[in-house]
């Protein structure tokens, strides 16, 4: 991934780096959300199911202005994470198997990869100033496959 120079891209990355430390995961199976070009969300679900798994990926949604004193701003951005976890033995995706896990194991591991966790970063005046990890809800699910969504809100601060 081409590095802008830009915060989101740098909280991008320390979000993945966050999750490639735990054990779950294998390097290739966290990265940015690269984009892609379908126009539905099933065709999206198609690409993420796809992946090994589990798999994870980053984004960042959106972010919310906050008034500062003299007319200055800092900003509550949004970050969002898609874990995949798919399982192909029937009933298996949410509690595991004993050799893959479910995603009930994974809503605790992204806790303990993102709660109370803090990026140190700076650029283009401004700098993360705390985090508020906003908890993981299941935003797709079949048999084989759920997809987990987790948010992770960083406060950035102008320097």
């Amino acid at each position: 991934m081409v590095n802008d120079g830009s915060l989101a891209t740098l909280v991008e990355e320390w979000i993945v780096t966050q999750i490639r430390a735990l054990a779950e995961f294998a390097d290739d199976a966290v990265e940015v959300f690269p984009g892609n070009e379908v126009v539905s969300g099933q065709q999206v679900i198609d690409e993420l199911t796809k992946k090994r798994s589990p798999y994870a990926t980053v984004f960042f949604r959106g972010d919310q202005p906050l008034p500062l004193e003299e007319g200055e701003q800092a900003y509550d951005p949004t970050y969002v994470i898609w874990i995949v976890v798919q399982n192909h033995r029937p009933g298996t995706a949410r509690f595991g198997d004993g050799t893959s896990p479910g995603t009930n194991q994974m809503r605790d591991v992204l806790r303990t990869a993102l709660h109370d966790k803090f990026p140190n970063l700076t650029a283009n005046g401004f700098y993360t100033d705390g985090t508020k990890f906003g908890g993981v809800k299941i935003i797709f699910q079949r048999k084989d496959a759920w997809i987990l969504e987790a948010t992770l809100v960083i406060r950035e601060t102008p320097t």
